[in-house]
């Protein structure tokens, strides 16, 4: 059996308030290698106690590392100390998770209409990819694993997909159905605080943020680059066309 741990930047939304982007990454985990990969999670989470103070029980949620709205557990740490800590995190990710991949989905909204189309692209190319990784690679079935997000939407498109998915061929015309039927069971709504892996994948999503958005007061720190540290565990063949595998439309 495999994991996706799957967590969200931006928000699908359409107005004038609404995020430019929205990010989907995937985390995939076999259970074989799941035991290790917390215990590795585990001793990185005590490397930050020892070396940052950062108390082991406390979320990590990297948008508040870098800008705190309300998290009053990180106004003890200077900005310097909060984005030290998400950028030890990008060099320990490519050690702590080695075995395993991410699949990454970003989404410019300008190019789209409505939050059902926006949810159902991103979503659905998240499915398409990790079913091909279990049908080609894993041989194996797999679980869907994600903090809050939108579970009704999903759930009606997984079930949907399991039975009709069209997909464009490379050899004829017209598209083909490829069910996304190694996927078992709906998605399964975890809270981030209670998941190290859910958080991290919350910072791959930010660092792919910063990369696709750099922000010129935070180029001190070197953000926008962090996520280029992460290629050694990205799923590159989930789009040939991106140097990193990254997934846009």
């Amino acid at each position: 059996m495999h994991l996706l741990y799957v967590d969200e930047s931006g928000d699908p939304g359409i107005s004038q308030y609404s995020s430019k982007h929205f990010i989907l990454t995937g985390l995939i985990v076999s259970q074989d290698n799941w035991d290790k990969n917390l215990r590795n999670l585990k001793e990185f989470r005590k490397a930050l106690k020892a070396n940052y103070g950062f108390n082991q029980r406390t979320e990590i949620h990297a948008n508040e590392l870098i800008r705190i709205s309300g998290n009053e557990d990180y106004k003890k740490f200077t900005k310097t100390q909060r984005i030290g800590i998400l950028k030890e995190y990008a060099r320990q990710i490519p050690i702590i998770f080695n075995d395993s991949k991410f699949i990454n989905i970003c989404i410019d909204k300008s190019q789209h209409k409505s939050h059902t189309e926006i949810i159902n692209l991103a979503w659905g190319r998240l499915i398409e990819r990790y079913d091909t990784y279990l049908k080609k690679v894993a041989k194996d079935n797999g679980v869907i694993i994600s903090d809050d997000t939108d579970g009704k939407k999903v759930m009606q498109l997984l079930r949907k997909m399991r039975i009709y998915n069209p997909v464009k061929s490379h050899f004829y015309d017209g598209p083909y159905n490829a069910p996304s039927d190694n996927i078992i069971e709906d998605v399964f709504q975890r809270n981030s605080k209670d998941s190290y892996f859910i958080q991290t994948v919350d910072v791959v999503t930010q660092l792919l943020y910063r990369k696709e958005y750099p922000k010129g007061s935070l180029k001190k720190y070197g953000l926008e680059r962090q996520f280029d540290l992460l290629h050694p565990v990205l799923l590159l063949e989930a789009s040939r066309n991106d140097p990193f595998g990254i997934v846009r439309k």
